[in-house]
């Protein structure tokens, strides 16, 4: 068999794999063909990553091959693309620059039967990306951040985990909670909009409610279960065990980096330097206060934090300086 006759028979079978509807034996097909070399180990993560921004391949009433030709160009197109999407800071609708991995490939060798298979989608840093879960809730990545969870929920619960930060869009269901696992703080909601930061490097981690409800709990530590109530953030201390509940006026600030780009039209110089540093995910504040309101309207989409306060400097009275993760603002009195 050929190469290109050889590739139309394994995409067949990655679609089949990927809908969970391959056998025993096409699982071990499939699995000897990845290991035969890189480029078929290559072959499958950008299949992979493929259906994962799609999510289905195949639709119900769709001819078999006619579903396979499109994905075969889809495949193609991607690679010839592939390199647009791997610019810093750059959000990626269809999760070009993600890694991800089936985690049934280990189940499979350990002898299990019906194993529960897993993805795991990790954007780079640098990168940021938007994926749709199984069951239609729509998850943001920041850079750095990685989600697992199953290729199919249970009935009774919708878990995921994270490591990283996150902004969710939970589709309701009034029977299937959705939980949201890190390592020392739990979130369960039925349906509701919003956004957990849980970086490993973190001593403060924290979660922030858009809309509707969430239940927040600390599975580490003697700290009660929290219920927030919309544009309120909970914080939790993992070196004191400590939680303290902050409301914010517009609740949007929670999730503004998830943003393609950041606009801001006519806006006073304190609101920009908040959404910015909700933009860049860093603390900004101002040492004095502004003589007189200053306003300006610019767009940032991927430059540099630097960049951008190079060019407010350029325009207002101000000037900047970094400590370590803060940026201070201070206003010049003479302009």
């Amino acid at each position: 068999m050929d190469r290109q006759n050889e590739i139309k028979e394994i995409d067949r079978l990655i679609l089949k794999y990927l809908e969970g509807e391959a056998s025993k034996d096409e699982k071990i097909e499939l699995y000897r063909w990845i290991e035969l070399s890189e480029e078929n180990k290559t072959h499958f993560k950008e299949a992979q990553e493929l259906w994962l921004s799609t999510q289905a391949i195949l639709a119900p009433k769709e001819d078999t091959e006619k579903a396979l030709q499109r994905f075969r160009s889809k495949i193609k197109n991607y690679n010839r693309r592939g390199k647009t999407f791997r610019k810093p800071l750059y959000y990626i609708t269809q999760c070009a620059a993600i890694i991800v991995i089936l985690l049934g490939l280990y189940y499979f060798f350990t002898g299990e039967s019906n194993p529960e298979q897993y993805a795991c989608v990790e954007m780079a840093i640098g990168n940021k990306g938007c994926i749709t879960l199984p069951d239609s809730t729509v998850v943001w990545l920041n850079s750095g951040s990685k989600l697992t969870y199953p290729s199919r929920f249970s009935d009774k619960k919708r878990k995921v985990r994270l490591n990283g930060q996150a902004y969710f869009k939970v589709f309701h269901k009034e029977d299937q909670p959705f939980v949201v696992e890190t390592n020392d703080m739990d979130i369960k909601v039925l349906g509701t909009s919003f956004v957990v930061k849980n970086y490993i490097r973190d001593e403060i981690i924290e979660t922030a409610l858009v809309d509707g409800h969430v239940e927040v709990y600390f599975p580490n530590s003697s700290v009660p279960p929290i219920t927030l109530q919309p544009a309120e953030q909970v914080t939790y201390s993992r070196k004191t065990k400590e939680t303290k509940i902050y409301t914010r006026k517009d609740s949007s600030l929670y999730h503004i980096w998830a943003q393609e780009k950041l606009l801001l039209s006519n806006c006073e110089l304190t609101e920009v330097i908040e959404k910015l540093g909700a933009w860049y995910n860093v603390t900004m504040t101002c040492t004095n206060t502004s003589p007189a309101p200053v306003y300006m309207t610019l767009t940032v989409r991927t430059e540099p934090l630097k960049e951008i306060l190079q060019t407010l400097k350029s325009i207002a009275p101000i000037d900047y300086r970094f400590n370590n993760d803060t940026v201070y603002i201070e206003h010049k009195p003479n302009g």
